[in-house]
């Protein structure tokens, strides 16, 4: 969703709570692939919590969807209130 010059991925409703939800994948290979919440970073926080109380209704969370891809297969993991 596109709000002014910025975008949230998600925005759901979650126990009856409004969430935006940024939506972070990662594509690795071998032991040691990247981790989907590093490129997550504290300006990127930032700008989502802004984005998300400017919402109407304002969300009250905002969540983390990250998405590995790797050899052998994805790995999707929802983190709450992460900031």
């Amino acid at each position: 969703m596109r709000i002014g010059r910025g975008e949230l991925d998600l925005i759901a409703d979650h126990d009856g709570r409004r969430v935006a939800i940024e939506v972070k994948t990662v594509v690795g290979t071998g032991i040691d692939p990247p981790l989907p919440e590093d490129a997550f970073t504290d300006e990127k926080a930032r700008t989502v919590r802004d984005l998300a109380d400017a919402l109407e209704p304002r969300a009250l969370r905002v969540d983390l969807i990250a998405i590995s891809l790797i050899e052998s297969g994805a790995r999707i993991r929802w983190l709450r209130s992460v900031c």
